[in-house]
């Protein structure tokens, strides 16, 4: 999710502010799963699941126009 402001400071000066989510929602991505059927872990995550996708980051930033 990103929102984004922009300020006129002038005739041809502006500033953007931007934030930016990533994963709003904090559910957690898992990479992989078995998919061997003779598997008894079959349709479960393998690997290690702390080290999915990264959790709720939030990303804040400026930008100026001129």
């Amino acid at each position: 999710m990103r929102l984004q402001r922009r300020f006129n400071l002038g005739r041809q000066t502006k500033i953007d502010g931007i934030v930016e989510v990533y994963n709003v929602f904090n559910h957690q991505n898992l990479a992989t799963y078995t998919t061997n059927l003779s598997n008894a872990r079959y349709g479960l995550p393998s690997g290690d699941t702390n080290l999915a996708y990264q959790p709720r980051m939030l990303q804040l930033g400026i930008r100026a126009l001129f």
